[in-house]
């Protein structure tokens, strides 16, 4: 493998971090995974990062001389200019100079930063099915939800990096639950993994024992989760189906304010929620019928990630290959 050329990938998520090598094609040579310790300092994990890269590279039996670049992803709002970590609400990290900090281990070697759900579009454009479109909206929803927007094939930020944020359009406004950002009614209060488990939970406590929906989970011992209650849908139990049925009425309200806005030609959809997109869809599609402008908008594609599991790792690298297959990323934000 002397001559194999790799990127490496670094997915700093809220509760693991990934890290791997990834070649021209996107595909993933070897990867290590750690739990991101939160009650660590941010110096303390990026030095985690860095022990780990060295630990892949010998795996694949490679050296630094075999690197093309090094792609990041935070879990927050990113200065991709700078190679800051703004913020990282989960973990409580702000400011965190993380180019700097690899630079010191590997100085010259191309280093970039993104919002881990921009990384992820990125990836779709290059490796994955979002690589037919011009532009489109790529959207996760697991713990949280989180949007990136890919326009005229270059990653779009905004003013202050927050554009393709879905998860905060407000969806419901007259009862609204409360958001980690701090407002109310947030796509991701109402439609997460999060916020379905908690429906889940509210509606479980409402019920009486001998209920379908109540005896499911009590008899299966089963833990409620987003997954639990997709199972239960799936076999029928009418609570979980109108719990999903809720979500997706909110998610079509969320896309659709998207779709009328920035008119993209699909909307690509990653996370673990995202695969009952059967559960799903049926409702955002009957939102859409109400709500977006266009014949032509109505039929929207929405399409689940061609990258699975890994498109996040697989976005960090893209983070650099971006620079190889489509040009260097324009400054889009100002």
């Amino acid at each position: 493998m002397a001559d194999q050329k790799a990127v490496v990938g670094i997915d700093i998520g809220g509760t693991k971090t990934l890290i791997g090598l990834v070649d021209r094609t996107g595909e993933v040579l070897v990867k290590q995974q750690f739990p991101t310790m939160i009650t660590d300092s941010p110096e303390i994990h990026i030095q985690k990062c860095i022990e780990t890269v060295h630990i892949c590279l010998a795996k694949a039996g490679l050296t630094h001389h075999s690197l093309l670049g090094i792609g990041v992803n935070v879990p927050g709002l990113a200065d991709p200019e700078k190679g800051i970590l703004l913020h990282a609400p989960y973990a409580g990290w702000k400011n965190v100079p993380v180019k700097e900090l690899l630079e010191r281990e590997w100085p010259g070697m191309p280093i970039n930063i993104a919002n881990d759900v921009n990384a992820c579009a990125l990836g779709e454009l290059i490796f994955g099915i979002g690589k037919q479109y011009n532009s489109f909206l790529w959207v996760t929803i697991s713990t949280g939800i989180g949007g990136g927007l890919i326009i005229d094939r270059q990653i779009y930020e905004g003013e202050h990096f927050i554009a393709g944020e879905v998860g905060h359009l407000v969806v419901q406004w007259e009862e609204g639950n409360l958001c980690g950002c701090g407002n109310r009614g947030c796509l991701e209060a109402h439609a997460s993994g999060t916020a379905i488990a908690k429906a889940a939970k509210e509606k479980l406590a409402a019920l009486p024992k001998d209920s379908p929906f109540s005896t499911y989970f009590i008899e299966r011992k089963k833990d409620i989760t987003a997954q639990s209650v997709a199972e239960a849908a799936y076999k029928g139990i009418e609570e979980a189906k109108e719990i999903y049925q809720q979500a997706g009425e909110y998610i079509g309200r969320a896309f659709s304010y998207a779709i009328n806005i920035m008119n993209p030609g699909a909307i690509i959809m990653g996370g673990g929620v995202s695969l009952s997109i059967d559960l799903l869809e049926p409702y955002i599609r009957q939102t859409f019928q109400t709500a977006v402008i266009s014949e032509a908008n109505k039929n929207m594609p929405i399409l689940l990630t061609d990258l699975g599991y890994e498109a996040a790792l697989i976005g960090a690298a893209s983070l650099i290959y971006a620079d190889i297959y489509i040009g260097p990323i324009k400054e889009m934000n100002r």
